[in-house]
């Protein structure tokens, strides 16, 4: 049973971030890599078709044509060169179907990535967002809470203080009546934005995020199937040169049987 990103590993989105970065540029390396084996290819039948040449008999005059050994010679530099046309298409192959379409891949899994690492970045924007509005209700709640207090303690005072007229005493009543309603209100409102924001957290944490992880996830087990199919096609690129070198090599077996 694979593990699940969005379960197993909730908490490690910076880390997953990093891994699916690492993942692309492991891609990319073997890109590097099959890049840099074409051009060894293209080397190696450079150097194959110098030495042919070099080894060419120049002159069709030459007296050692009418030896055997030397017709077979020539033959077996023939077939070497057309070995090296071989290493040349191998070349050109692994350019055309890996070497592109791995860089092409690897694009459009970075472009995937950013979409998803900017979609995960604005879901915990949005809910940093609602923490810091429920601390903001939090703190008005108290503020007014305490406010309210002091109001209700300043009327029950001014209401034993005989020396207060009848417009200080209205004046206390009313503020205290006005702070209770700004705490109600601040404790309703805090109530509502806690409400609100559980329920964004619960949203967030078990269906938001764990999409997101799960889209990664996605992203890196195709990267992941490309590489085997990759490596594979790798493969079938060569085997397919190597009927034309095996022929080239009977030729050699056959030039060398008639010495």
């Amino acid at each position: 049973m694979k593990m699940s990103w969005g379960i197993e590993l909730w908490d490690q989105y910076d880390h997953l971030a990093t891994h699916t970065l690492k993942g692309i540029e492991f891609l990319e390396k073997y890109s590097q890599f099959i890049k840099d084996r074409c051009a060894i290819e293209n080397e190696y039948a450079s150097k194959l078709r110098k030495l042919t040449k070099n080894y060419h008999i120049k002159k069709k005059s030459d007296e050692d044509l009418q030896f055997s050994t030397c017709k077979s010679f020539i033959s077996m530099l023939n077939e070497i060169n057309d070995m090296a046309g071989q290493h040349e298409l191998i070349s050109e192959n692994l350019n055309l179907s890996i070497v592109k379409e791995i860089n092409s891949f690897a694009k459009e899994l970075r472009d995937e990535r950013k979409t998803h690492l900017q979609e995960g970045a604005k879901l915990q924007a949005n809910i940093q967002a609602s923490l810091n509005q429920l601390e903001k209700s939090k703190k008005c709640y108290e503020k007014a809470f305490k406010e309210s207090e002091k109001a209700s303690e300043n009327y029950k005072k001014a209401l034993d203080d005989l020396h207060l007229s009848r417009i200080e005493l209205e004046k206390a009543r009313v503020n205290s009546v006005t702070k209770l309603q700004q705490s109600e209100d601040c404790k309703t409102d805090y109530k509502n934005q806690l409400q609100k924001t559980n329920e964004a957290q619960k949203q967030h944490y078990f269906e938001l995020m764990p999409k997101v992880f799960q889209d990664l996830q996605n992203m890196d087990e195709k990267r992941i199937l490309s590489i085997q199919t990759f490596m594979k096609h790798m493969t079938d690129v060569q085997r397919q040169a190597l009927p034309v070198i095996n022929k080239c090599l009977d030729e050699i077996n056959r030039a060398a049987d008639s010495i």
